[in-house]
C-alpha cells in the first residue's frame, strides 16, 4: 500500500511525528513512540466549534453523532488493517486525556516528557 511506503520512508529519514493512519502498527519493528490522546465528548464537540464554520451550523447532538460516526470509522479502518482495537491502552505507550486541558501547554509537556 502507498501509504505504508510513504510513513515508512518518512520514519527511515529522520524522527517525525505521524498522526493517525496505523503508524504505529506499520512501524512497530523500528518501536516508535505510540501516544494516543483523547477527550470527553463535551471537550471534543466545544474544540470543533472553536475550531471550525461547519460545527456552527449543526446542533449539539448532531455534532456528538458526527464525531461519533468519524470515530467508529476510525476503529473500523485501524480494527481492518492491524486486528488490533483503536484506542485500547495497551497499544500505547502514553494516553493522554486533553478533557480540561489547552491543547498548547499539553503538546508543550509532552515534548519534555519525550525529550
Amino acid at each position: 500500500m502507498q501509504e505504508s511506503k510513504i510513513i515508512q520512508e518518512a520514519a527511515e529519514r529522520s524522527d517525525c511525528v505521524i498522526v493517525g493512519r496505523r503508524a504505529d502498527y506499520i512501524l512497530r519493528d523500528l518501536r516508535p513512540f505510540r501516544l494516543f490522546v483523547y477527550a470527553d465528548m463535551a471537550s471534543k464537540i466545544a474544540r470543533c466549534r472553536e475550531k471550525g464554520a461547519d460545527a456552527e451550523e449543526l446542533t449539539d447532538k448532531a455534532l456528538r453523532q458526527k464525531i461519533m460516526s468519524i470515530d467508529k470509522k476510525r476503529a473500523r479502518y485501524y480494527r481492518f488493517y492491524t486486528d488490533q482495537e483503536w484506542g485500547d491502552k495497551g497499544n500505547d505507550d502514553l494516553c493522554v486525556n486533553t478533557t480540561n486541558a489547552q491543547i498548547g501547554k499539553t503538546v508543550r509537556a509532552i515534548e519534555r516528557f519525550i525529550l
